[in-house]
């Protein structure tokens, strides 16, 4: 009896350690990754104006502007939209250098900030601006208390810069499907799990302009670190190509890699098409990948997919 005890016992921890798999690796990779982040050299070209020898504006038109962090090691960029009457700023940036200067010299108006998600590497200035927005999802709301949210450690990631989760003030809480007045302009919210479960995109009909944030860009897609799911990210690519235009321009948070020239990264419906076919037969089983954790599976061009253990994958 004593040997079934400790078979059992054993079994236990196992169990408990295959399903607590990405919180685990993540702990690993964040002891061996993890560091306080340097400016990287200034690239020789970019696209648009540096400001502060840092942030690099480029005017998508006259009253829309991506701002880069080609000098952050994860190329940040965040996009401001500026109506008549209000302006919405989507990602508040790494905060390895602070973000509001930057807006404040492109609009007088009120800013309200939507985080695309809450990882670190997109709310770092997000106390700094007249408003926050968060989609309208109860795992969030929820925690608000007298209107003010705290992170939790696996929403927030902040291990890898060695930054701990902040407390920010909820002004606005949007649900999926919301349409939001600037003034003479007017985006729709789309909740897009995946990247992580409260994940949103921003829809600009008008322009054909989807703004993503992590759910899509040309690297390497993650989807296994704590909170993500590949049942979302295949639901939210449906849904997203039966919305969408052909023509779509669907721009991202983070830049091509070198040696790409820095500039505001734009993909296309054949891209999302291309990713809902990778989940297909990643589903299926038929997909060929390399690694072993994280799976890398091919999606197209300098795009990949990483995944989980199979047993993590919901």
């Amino acid at each position: 009896m004593r040997w079934w005890s400790l078979l059992l016992a054993l079994a236990t921890v196992v169990a408990v350690a295959l399903l607590n798999a990405p919180i685990l690796y993540f702990e690993q990779w964040s002891l061996r990754e993890g560091k306080t982040p340097v400016l990287l050299d200034r690239p020789a070209r970019t696209e648009g104006q540096w400001v502060d020898d840092y942030f690099v504006v480029e005017p998508l038109d006259a009253s829309t502007f991506a701002i880069g962090e080609p000098r952050y090691y994860q190329g940040n960029y965040s996009y401001l939209l500026v109506g008549a009457t209000r302006a919405l700023l989507i990602d508040a940036g790494s905060g390895l250098r602070d973000l509001s200067p930057v807006v404040r010299a492109l609009t007088s108006l009120p800013v309200t900030v939507l985080p695309s998600h809450l990882h670190f590497d997109h709310v770092g200035s997000i106390r700094r601006f007249d408003g926050v927005a968060l989609p309208d999802v109860p795992v969030l709301r929820t925690r608000a208390v007298d209107g003010a949210l705290t992170l939790t450690r696996y929403e927030f990631l902040g291990a890898m810069d060695h930054l701990a989760p902040p407390t920010f003030q909820v002004n606005e809480w949007w649900a999926d499907g919301a349409r939001v007045d600037l003034g003479g302009r007017t985006v729709e919210i789309l909740h897009t799990p995946g990247h992580t479960p409260t994940s949103v995109s921003v829809w600009e009909s008008s322009l054909h302009r989807l703004y993503a944030g992590d759910y899509l860009y040309p690297g390497e897609l993650y989807a296994f670190l704590p909170g993500a799911s590949l049942a979302n990210y295949e639901t939210t690519a449906n849904r997203l190509l039966g919305l969408l235009p052909r023509d779509v321009r669907v721009y991202s948070a983070h830049m091509q890699e070198a040696p790409a020239v820095p500039a505001a990264p734009v993909m296309g419906y054949q891209d999302l098409q291309a990713l809902q076919k990778a989940l297909r037969a990643r589903r299926s089983g038929l997909a060929d990948y390399e690694g072993f954790y994280p799976r890398r599976y091919p999606v197209t061009g300098s795009m990949t997919l990483a995944t989980g253990f199979p047993w993590n994958l919901r």
